[in-house]
């Protein structure tokens, strides 16, 4: 909503909203930190870290990587490779990711075809937990399309 032009060019291009998702995901990483054990003795950012040792990973950081997103604060509907990490990855990926990308895929196809006009109505409130990223409420003005064959 706060990207009319990005909202614009998936209108045009429907078939980029596969792509749109996974941007959605990875400029507002649902999860943004999740904690591991080391298993081993490793080296992170020239410091040593023993067996044991726990860390704390930050999703949100590294889906803005400029190393791997080219031009990371730019919301791009059509950004390949999108390889975010939203909701993990390897053994660690979330299970129903596939589940929640296609419930997406619904949900803002279904906005966009109901709706000639999607417009934050109000400043969003932000949840105000740290290790999951939402919103508490998101107000919106939702303008419906015409129908076809009214007029």
């Amino acid at each position: 909503m706060n990207r009319p032009d990005e909202q614009a060019r998936l209108r045009r291009d429907p078939a980029l909203l596969g792509t749109a998702v996974e941007e959605m995901l990875r400029f507002e990483s649902p999860l943004q930190f999740n904690n591991r054990m080391l298993t081993a003795a490793a080296e992170i950012g020239g410091r040593h870290f023993g067996a044991g040792t726990f860390v704390t990973l930050c999703i949100g950081a590294a889906n803005r990587d400029p190393a791997q997103f080219p031009d990371p604060d730019r919301f791009d509907v059509g950004r390949r490779p999108n390889r975010q990490l939203a909701f993990g990855h390897g053994e660690h990926a979330c299970a129903g990711m596939n589940v929640a990308r296609m419930e997406a895929r619904i949900a803002v196809g279904g906005l966009l075809a109901r709706f000639a006009a999607l417009e934050p109505a109000q400043p969003p409130r932000r949840d105000r937990r740290a290790r999951f990223r939402g919103f508490g409420s998101l107000p919106a003005r939702l303008v419906p399309a015409p129908r076809a064959g009214v007029g």
